[in-house]
């Protein structure tokens, strides 16, 4: 429905007035000019009688064009308050289709968010009962009689594996937890981001190391300073660098760079892995979104690092862009921080 145009509106009461108005003016005229012609004329009679009416019909025709001006004006005045009512109740209709149309996006996003949770369950009880199975029958074959000691040592690497892999998802559920609901609770104070940065390199070195990654740092920060949590950043750029590492096959390079200008840092990871999809990069930190669930299974984890890394750096007053070309043509993740001073 198109909405009503309140300058017609407004014109039409304008025009209704103006009209009880006009109406008023000419029957002013009429009488005026009445009582000229009436005294004018006024002569014709025997005696003087005709001039001492000429006040009479004046004030008779006056009289008239009141009346007349009174019911001209409460015919605009009903009128108007029917054009008033008409556009209300056009502008309640339009209201009214603006709320449906808002209920129903909402309730789409409430669906796609719900969708999402439960394929998010789906993974983190496929995620957590995939080590347990291991641990559980590695176990069983520690209590099996005539156990060769190659076999035994097996079993203790394998469970001693999987219970690491248990400890990493748990650790990451506790870190999504703790990091979405602590926003007041941080602890800032100025620090080199250096430092923070080559911390969580050396956190990310050995899974890089052991996949076989080139983990490249080109850090051209000095003695930059910002304002923050320093476990905090750490963990955020952590989780950026350990997943271009976890999306980056075996014989390819993660590159992490940083410079300051304009009282900005920014950190750049960058790498030649899986890459992005156009359609998921709008995406790819929000909250329990994953790209494919199978990809997810086969690299393991829960996949809310980024959305981990996002909060963190919101709460720093900083932020973060995923950029990429596509499906195998790498990624880059450029976060940006507000430096306070140079050392």
């Amino acid at each position: 429905m198109a909405r009503y145009d309140k300058t017609t509106f407004g014109r039409k009461v304008s025009a209704l007035f103006n009209y009880s108005y006009v109406v008023l003016a000419i029957a002013v005229l009429l009488t005026v000019g009445a009582t000229i012609a009436y005294y004018q004329n006024a002569a014709a009679f025997a005696d003087d009688t005709g001039t001492r009416w000429t006040p009479v019909v004046f004030l008779i025709g006056l009289c008239i064009s009141l009346l007349l001006f009174g019911m001209t004006h409460r015919e605009a005045t009903t009128r108007a308050s029917l054009l008033r009512k008409t556009l209300d109740l056009l502008d309640a209709q339009q209201e009214n289709q603006s709320l449906l149309v808002a209920e129903k996006e909402s309730r789409k996003t409430a669906e796609r968010a719900s969708h999402a949770k439960d394929e998010f369950l789906a993974v983190v009880s496929h995620e957590l009962r995939t080590p347990l199975n291991a641990i559980a029958g590695w176990t069983r074959i520690l209590q099996t009689p005539g156990i060769s000691d190659e076999a035994r040592e097996t079993a203790i690497k394998r469970i001693d594996k999987n219970l690491r892999m248990q400890a990493s998802l748990v650790e990451e559920l506790l870190s999504f937890s703790d990091v979405m609901s602590s926003g007041p609770r941080l602890a800032l104070r100025p620090l080199r981001i250096r430092d923070v940065i080559e911390e969580a390199v050396n956190s990310v070195s050995v899974s890089a190391f052991q996949k076989g990654i080139a983990l490249d740092v080109d850090l051209d920060l000095a003695d930059v300073q910002v304002e923050g949590d320093r476990e905090r950043l750490k963990l955020a750029v952590g989780n950026v660098i350990a997943n271009a590492v976890k999306f980056t096959p075996s014989g390819g390079s993660v590159n992490v760079s940083g410079c300051a200008c304009d009282g900005e840092v920014s950190c750049v990871v960058r790498d030649n892995g899986l890459g992005i999809s156009p359609e998921f990069l709008p995406h790819v930190f929000e909250q329990y979104a994953q790209s494919e669930v199978a990809s997810t299974r086969h690299f393991g984890g829960l996949g809310l690092g980024l959305t981990i890394a996002k909060h963190v750096l919101h709460l720093h007053n900083g932020s973060i862009e995923a950029a990429s070309s596509g499906a195998g043509g790498g990624s880059t993740f450029t976060i940006h921080l507000p430096a306070i001073s140079s050392l």
